[in-house]
């Protein structure tokens, strides 16, 4: 079961709650949860995240969320395009976040 716990086509919001209601929310460590949540994600909202670490699972699905938002302010990409790093500032803890888009060669 544990492998199974992936985003998939759902929003942030949409699977954090999906991850709150699993049993196993209830039989693990704050740390474990937040291991198996970030290795659930999109590659593309891991690959955002600012951190490898996050005190809570809550401020991990608050930081995904954001480059979730991010990501949906890119331009659509396309078969032909690169992959560029860029940075934004987090609204919510005014640090430099990067976010992966693509960008046309």
């Amino acid at each position: 079961m544990v492998q199974d716990i992936r985003q998939g086509k759902m929003s942030v919001k949409k699977y954090e709650r999906y991850f709150y209601g699993l049993p196993i929310v209830r039989q693990r460590s704050e740390q474990e949860l937040i291991q198996m949540a970030k290795d659930g994600l999109k590659e593309e909202i891991r690959d955002g995240l600012e951190t490898e670490e996050f005190p809570t699972l809550e401020t991990l699905f608050e930081e995904a969320e954001e480059v979730e938002e991010m990501l949906k302010e890119t331009p659509p990409s396309s078969p032909n395009a690169a992959r560029s790093p860029i940075t934004a500032t987090s609204k919510r803890y005014g640090r430099r976040t990067k976010v992966t888009r693509r960008m046309r060669v």
